[in-house]
């Protein structure tokens, strides 16, 4: 296994956090009218869609897996406890599924 092939599974990691990312930097309606909500700027809601956009693009990478993971984790442990602040009560166990999800890339798997 090449040191640089990613598995399966962080591969499709870093598809479902790069669509995140992307609808975040597009400020899509759904995703500004939330970061709105809670009082965040485009601005920062587009930092966050950077950061799961490179996050997916380094999680993909053997040699980087673990860098994407850390930055992914951290986007992720920010947005969940916003959302647990303002009471987005729906939003919490998805965002705890990407959270573990994150983290997983701190593992060698496949």
């Amino acid at each position: 296994m090449s040191k640089y092939r990613p598995s399966i599974w962080h591969s499709i990691i870093g598809l479902g956090f790069a669509a995140a990312g992307i609808s975040k930097l597009l400020a899509v309606a759904p995703q500004r009218e939330l970061f709105e909500s809670w009082g965040w700027s485009k601005r920062d809601m587009q930092t966050i869609g950077a950061s799961e956009l490179l996050g997916a693009a380094l999680v993909v990478t053997r040699s980087t897996q673990r860098v994407g993971a850390v930055l992914l984790s951290a986007s992720s442990l920010c947005v969940l406890t916003t959302e647990l602040r303002h009471g987005n009560d729906a939003l919490v166990t998805p965002r705890t599924g990407m959270l573990l999800a994150a983290l997983s890339g701190l593992l060698k798997i496949g």
